[in-house]
C-alpha cells in the first residue's frame, strides 16, 4: 500500500505541475493597440505585474492574435525589435528602454526627474500635486512643475496625485523632463476609461500641520447655490465655522473676522457682501485647485494672524473654444475659453443677479426696556417681540478675465483680473405703540484684483517665480432712523450715520526655490507690500472717524524644507518685516514636522509668530450695533497685530480610509475696538486680547464611486479688554464649543446624490431670550440634500439639478444680521433676521 501511497502523490504533483503550466499560457488578440494598454490587460486577466513608462511604450502600437506558454515567452516578444529591454526584480517585470540604459552609464552620479503635472484634456497645470520618487515625497510649484535630484538609482518608481484626478504610476530609469498627463475623475465620466489606477476623491487632511487640500471638483454635486459652491465646501471642513452662516468672512480656528485672508491668483480678495449664502466672490467656473492653512503655516506665507485660503484659478483650455453657462435660482453664469495658439489661452467669465432675490418680509423684532416684565436681555434689560415689515433689494454682478501663456521650457505667464460689486437696500417701517419706527440702510460695495505672475525654471533644477498684484475695495453704507409719534404728531431722525471705508494693496514679489538632493529645497524670496486705508464715519454734521493711512512694508523670507531618511520632513523658516511707516523690525521664525511612523500613519506639528498690520476694528454705537472697518496698524491707538500658533495632531490615510486628530493653541494681542457714545465709555479706540484652542477630528472613507465624511470641532475662544469690569476673559462673541458637519457623495453612474449636516452648539455670548421665547443662543441645525444628472447631448454636456436647502426648514439665527434700532432715549428695538430657510433651488449647466 506504501508504494501505491507513493504513486498517487507522483501523479497528483504531476497532473499540478501539467495544470499550472496550463495556467500559465498566454492569449494576446489586439488590434493596433498601444503597447501600454497590452501590458495593463495582461495584469487584469493574468495578474502579472509590471513596471514602465506608461507615456513611452503608449507611443507604440501592437497587432497580435498569438498564444504564448509563459509570460517570459510572451512578454520576449511583444519588445522584439523595440528600444527596450526586460528585466525581472521579485516578481516584477520591469521594461527598461535601451536607449535609456546605455545613456546611464555615461551619465554622473546623479539622477535629475523633473516635469510639469498637467491635465490631460485642457492641459491646465495641476499646482501642488503630490510626487512620490522611491518613496520620497516632492510636492510640485503652483504651475505644477516639480524637481527631483537623487544618487543614480537602477529605477525609480514614480507616483503622482492630485485630487479629483486617477493617480499616475509608472517606472523611470533615467533623468527625465517632461509633461506628465492626469485624468480626471469626475468630470468627464462618458468620455474617459481608465482602470486600474486609484483616484483622490474629496480632501487630504493630516498630510501636513494645519493644511487641507480640496477637491474642488466635488463642490457642484453638494447641496448649495452654484454660485457659492466653493465656500459651501469650505464650511464642511474641520475648525471653518458653518454655524451662525457668518457671510463676509471665513471664521477659522477662533479667528476674528479679517484675520484670515482669501487669494485668487495671487491677489487678495477683502469680500463682497454675501446676504443670504447665495453667492461668494469667488466664481466656481474659474476654481483650479483650494489649499487651505488654518494655522501654524510656513514661512512663505503671510500677513494673517488667522488661516489663509489659497484659490488657484484656470488656464483655460488649449486644445479648443469651449463655452459654459448655468442658471439658477438667483444668478447667471457663463464661462468662455478661447486658446489662442499652442501655448497661450484667454479665459473670461461674469455673472449676475437676474431678478430681484428678496421679497418683502416680515421680521420679528425684540425691543429693550428698563421695565418689568419679558426676558433679560444680555446688557440687563428685557425683551419683548414686535413685528415690522422690511423691504429688501439686492443686485450683484462680477467678471474674471485671465490670459496664459506657456513656454516650452516649462515657463509660464498669466494676468488674472477681477471686478465685482453689489448694492443692498433696505427700509423697514413698523408701529410701536404710539411711534411709527422707520429705518434705512444701504450698503454698496466694489472690489478689484489683478496679478501678473511669471515662472521659469533654472539650471539644475532651480525655478524662479514673480508676482506683481493689487487689490482695492471700497464700502459706502447708509444707515437712517426716523420716529414718528403720532400721539404728539412729532418727527424726529434719531440716527443718521454715513461711512465709508476704501482699502487697496499692492505687493510685488520675488522668489527662487534651489532643489537640492533627494527633495531637500532651499526656498527664498524678497518683496514690498503697501496697504492704503481711508476711513470715514459722520453721525449728522460730526465726523466721528477720519482716517487716511498708509502702512509700506519690506520683507523678505527663507525656507528650508529637508527630508530625513524616509520617514520625516523638516521645514524651518523665518520672516522678516520692516515697516517703514512704524520704523520697526518684526521677526516671524516658523517650524513644522512631519513624521511618518508607519504606512498610513503620520505626526505633524507647527509653531510659528505672526503679525497682521491691517485688520477690521469693530465701531460700537451708541445702541450697540456693531460695524466693522478696516484700518492701518499706527503702532499706538491701532497696534499692530500678533500672534503665536501651536499645532499638533496625527493622521491615518490607507485603502479610502482616513482619520485625522488636530489640536491648536492661539493666543492673540492687539485688537481693537472704537466706542462712540457708549454708556460709561469715552469715545476712542480700545485694545484687546484674545486666546483659543481646540481639537478638530476628521473621519472620511470612500468607496469605489462613493464617499462621505463627518468632522467634529470642539473649542473654546475668550478676549479681553480693558474696560470689562474685572480683569478676566469673556467669551468671544463668535465662541462656539461644538460643531458637527456630515457630508456624503453616492455616484451611480451620471446620478449623484448628496447630502450634508450641520450642528452647532450656539453663542453662548447671546445668552437671552425674546418674549416671543426665541433663543438666540439656540443650537443650529441645518440638512442639506442634493440630486444632480449629468449627460450628454450630441457635443453638449450637460448637468441638471435639484438642490434643497434646510431641507428641515429648522429655525436658525443669523448672528451678522443682528442690529438695534433707537425708539426713544430708552428704548432699543433690535432686528435679528432668520438665517437659511427651507429653500429648494434648482440649476442648469451646459458646456458647449
Amino acid at each position: 500500500m506504501a508504494k501505491y501511497g507513493w504513486l498517487v502523490v507522483f501523479m497528483f504533483l504531476f497532473l499540478f505541475q501539467v495544470t499550472a503550466q496550463t495556467a500559465k499560457r498566454i492569449k494576446i488578440n489586439v488590434q493596433k493597440t498601444s503597447l501600454s494598454r497590452v501590458l495593463l490587460d495582461l495584469r487584469e486577466s493574468y495578474g502579472i505585474q509590471f513596471a514602465f513608462d506608461n507615456d513611452l511604450l503608449s507611443n507604440y502600437s501592437i497587432s497580435l492574435n498569438r498564444t504564448f506558454q509563459s509570460e517570459d515567452e510572451a512578454l520576449s516578444f511583444l519588445l522584439k525589435d523595440l528600444p527596450f529591454e526586460l528585466e525581472k526584480s521579485g516578481g516584477v517585470f520591469v521594461i527598461i528602454p535601451i536607449l535609456e540604459k546605455k545613456e546611464k552609464k555615461l551619465s554622473p552620479a546623479l539622477t535629475q526627474i523633473s516635469g510639469q503635472v498637467l491635465e490631460a484634456q485642457t492641459y491646465e497645470p495641476l499646482p501642488f500635486s503630490y510626487i512620490i520618487i522611491n518613496e520620497k515625497l516632492v510636492q510640485s510649484d503652483q504651475q505644477g512643475n516639480f524637481n527631483f535630484i537623487a544618487s543614480a538609482d537602477s529605477t525609480f518608481d514614480l507616483q503622482i496625485s492630485h485630487l479629483g484626478y486617477f493617480i499616475y504610476d509608472t517606472t523611470l530609469t533615467n533623468s527625465v523632463n517632461r509633461k506628465f498627463l492626469l485624468n480626471p475623475q469626475i468630470e468627464r465620466i462618458a468620455e474617459i476609461k481608465v482602470e486600474g489606477n486609484l483616484v483622490e476623491k474629496s480632501t487630504l487632511i493630516g498630510d501636513k500641520a494645519g493644511r487641507i487640500k480640496i477637491n474642488h471638483r466635488i463642490a457642484p454635486v453638494l447641496p448649495g447655490h452654484g454660485d457659492n459652491s466653493v465656500f459651501n465646501l469650505l464650511r464642511l471642513m474641520p475648525g471653518i465655522l458653518a454655524a451662525g452662516e457668518q457671510s463676509n468672512d471665513l471664521l477659522i480656528w477662533g479667528g476674528y473676522e479679517s484675520h484670515s485672508k482669501i487669494q485668487f491668483d495671487g491677489f487678495t480678495i477683502f469680500g463682497l457682501k454675501n446676504f443670504n449664502d447665495n453667492i461668494s466672490v469667488v466664481n466656481p467656473f474659474m476654481v483650479k485647485n483650494i489649499e487651505v492653512m488654518k494655522g501654524g503655516y510656513e514661512a512663505r506665507y503671510g500677513g494673517r494672524v488667522g488661516g489663509i485660503v489659497d484659490i488657484t484659478g484656470k488656464n483655460g483650455t488649449l486644445q479648443k473654444p469651449t463655452f459654459t453657462f448655468n442658471i439658477n435660482t438667483t444668478t447667471l453664469n457663463s464661462l468662455l475659453e478661447i486658446p489662442l495658439s499652442k501655448k497661450s489661452s484667454v479665459l473670461g467669465a461674469y455673472r449676475q443677479t437676474y431678478y430681484q432675490l428678496y421679497d418683502p418680509t416680515n421680521l420679528n423684532l425684540f425691543q429693550r426696556n428698563n421695565g418689568n416684565g419679558g426676558q433679560h436681555s444680555m446688557n440687563g434689560g428685557v425683551e419683548s417681540g414686535i413685528d415690522f415689515t422690511v423691504n429688501p433689494n439686492f443686485n450683484f454682478r462680477d467678471a474674471n478675465l485671465k490670459y496664459s501663456y506657456r513656454g516650452d521650457n516649462g515657463s509660464q505667464l498669466s494676468l488674472s483680473l477681477y471686478g465685482g460689486g453689489d448694492t443692498f437696500f433696505y427700509d423697514m417701517e413698523g408701529e410701536y405703540f404710539n411711534n411709527i419706527i422707520t429705518r434705512s440702510e444701504e450698503e454698496r460695495n466694489r472690489q478689484l484684483g489683478s496679478s501678473l505672475q511669471f515662472s521659469f525654471p533654472g539650471q539644475n533644477g532651480n525655478s524662479t517665480k514673480l508676482t506683481a498684484s493689487y487689490s482695492l475695495f471700497d464700502r459706502v453704507a447708509e444707515e437712517q432712523n426716523k420716529n414718528e409719534n403720532t400721539r404728539k404728531g412729532t418727527h424726529r431722525i434719531t440716527k443718521n450715520i454715513v461711512s465709508e471705508n476704501n482699502v487697496d494693496e499692492i505687493t510685488i514679489n520675488a522668489e527662487h526655490t534651489f532643489s537640492l538632493v533627494k527633495g531637500h529645497n532651499l526656498i527664498v524670496g524678497a518683496g514690498a507690500i503697501n496697504n492704503n486705508v481711508q476711513l470715514s464715519r459722520k453721525s449728522f454734521a460730526n465726523e466721528i472717524i477720519d482716517l487716511n493711512t498708509k502702512s509700506p512694508r519690506i520683507i523678505s523670507y527663507m525656507q528650508d524644507e529637508l527630508p530625513i531618511g524616509k520617514f520625516m520632513e523638516l521645514k524651518t523658516g523665518l520672516r522678516i518685516i520692516y515697516s517703514t511707516e512704524l520704523k520697526k523690525w518684526f521677526a516671524e521664525p516658523r517650524v513644522s514636522t512631519s513624521i511618518r511612523l508607519t504606512e498610513g500613519l503620520k505626526l505633524n506639528a507647527s509653531w510659528g509668530l505672526y503679525n497682521q498690520f491691517m485688520a477690521k476694528t469693530s465701531v460700537v454705537d451708541s445702541s450697540y450695533n456693531y460695524s466693522y472697518f478696516w484700518t492701518n496698524s499706527d503702532g499706538n491707538a491701532i497696534p499692530v497685530i500678533n500672534a503665536e500658533h501651536w499645532v499638533a495632531g496625527f493622521s491615518f490615510n490607507k485603502n479610502g480610509f482616513a482619520f485625522s486628530a488636530e489640536g491648536y493653541h492661539k493666543t492673540t494681542s492687539g485688537l481693537t475696538q472704537f466706542f462712540n457714545g457708549a454708556k460709561n465709555l469715552e469715545q476712542g479706540f480700545y485694545r484687546g486680547n484674545a486666546r483659543s484652542y481646540g481639537l478638530d477630528f476628521y473621519l472620511k472613507k470612500e468607496y469605489k464611486k462613493h464617499v462621505a465624511w463627518i468632522s467634529y470641532t470642539v473649542s473654546k475662544t475668550e478676549e479681553h479688554y480693558p474696560f470689562y469690569s474685572r480683569d478676566y476673559y469673556k467669551l468671544a462673541p463668535h465662541h462656539q464649543a461644538h460643531e458637527i458637519k456630515f457630508a456624503g457623495i453616492f455616484n451611480f453612474k451620471s446620478l449623484y446624490l448628496s447630502a450634508n449636516y450641520v450642528y452647532g452648539s450656539g453663542f453662548e455670548r447671546y445668552n437671552f431670550e425674546t418674549e416671543e421665547g426665541i433663543s438666540l443662543n439656540k443650537d443650529y441645525k441645518r440638512l442639506d440634500a442634493a440630486l444632480v444628472y449629468k449627460f450628454r447631448q450630441g457635443k453638449v454636456k450637460a448637468e441638471v439639478g435639484i438642490s434643497v436647502l434646510n431641507v428641515l426648514d429648522t429655525h436658525n439665527i443669523k448672528y451678522s444680521n443682528l442690529r438695534r434700532s433707537t425708539v426713544d432715549e430708552i428704548n432699543l428695538v433690535g432686528i435679528y433676521a432668520e438665517a437659511v430657510p427651507f429653500t429648494p433651488t434648482l440649476f442648469l449647466k451646459m458646456e458647449f
